[in-house]
């Protein structure tokens, strides 16, 4: 098993929705969140509560520094109704694991006088997401 710094982590999208993402540059953080419904379905003489599981909402938030060659097209593709697709990879060193799936976009930018000028946004599924490798 091997076990990796954020350093080689990468944000790959297509802005157009298509299978062809590429690096955005600039990004410096992710999160892809997989939680799921849990519904209490707890009987009388159960001995513990007993739960089932329903979908996961699958949602995530992305993070960077300005860049005035890739960052506006990031905060169009926020702005637009098309959803993109997203490919974000916890290690380059192993670029055949990642998760992927189309996505909204929402960002805001910070800029402050003393510091750097900053992207935030978060995202949300707008269609089924996978783990690649697929589990065996």
């Amino acid at each position: 098993m091997a076990r990796r710094h954020g350093s080689t982590g990468e944000i790959q999208m297509d802005p157009t929705g298509g299978a062809t993402p590429v690096t955005v540059a600039s990004l410096n953080k992710w999160t892809a969140d997989f939680e799921r419904d849990k519904e209490d379905v707890t009987c009388f003489g159960d001995t513990n509560k007993v739960y089932v599981l329903g979908l996961p909402d699958v949602q995530g938030d992305i993070e960077g520094v300005w860049d005035e060659t890739t960052s506006p097209e990031f905060i169009r593709v926020a702005l637009g109704d098309i959803p993109v697709t997203l490919k974000l990879v916890p290690s380059t060193l192993t670029p055949t694991h990642f998760f992927t799936g189309q996505a909204y976009l929402s960002t805001s930018i910070e800029c402050a006088a003393d510091g750097a000028v900053t992207l935030s946004g978060s995202w949300v599924a707008a269609g089924p997401w996978t783990l690649e490798p697929p589990a065996a």
